[in-house]
């Protein structure tokens, strides 16, 4: 009788630790594949903090740039960015003729910059 014990001891645990393997070279698989096209694609450049909920971000989807506002309610695409236009001009920009509070302004300060 300890000897049938014994065996089913360890033919369990031999089973446990073959899916435990199985799991972790299942995980690193996944892990790889995803973290390599992430990286590649889309990437946050800046971000800036407008207030305690509102967050404006520089998001670059592979070789494009975009102004992206979000608070807890909502996310919004601002403007697509050229390469001259970026997020300091706009803040250099509001700076000079008034606080931002609401996205709306960003936006509307974002296609003037964009426009010329």
């Amino acid at each position: 009788m300890n000897s049938y014990l014994i065996n089913f001891a360890i033919y369990t645990l031999a089973m446990i630790g073959f899916i435990v393997m199985a799991l972790f070279v299942y995980k690193k698989s996944i892990n790889i594949n995803t973290r390599g096209k992430s990286k590649e694609f889309l990437q946050v450049e800046n971000s800036l903090r407008l207030s305690a909920t509102k967050t404006v971000y520089v998001i670059k989807a592979g070789t494009e740039k975009f102004l992206i506002a979000g608070d807890p309610a909502s996310t919004t695409m601002l403007a697509k960015l050229n390469e001259t236009l970026n997020i300091e001009s706009i803040i250099n920009e509001t700076q000079n003729n008034e606080k931002i509070t609401e996205f709306s302004t960003m936006k509307k300060l974002a296609h003037r910059i964009n426009r010329g």
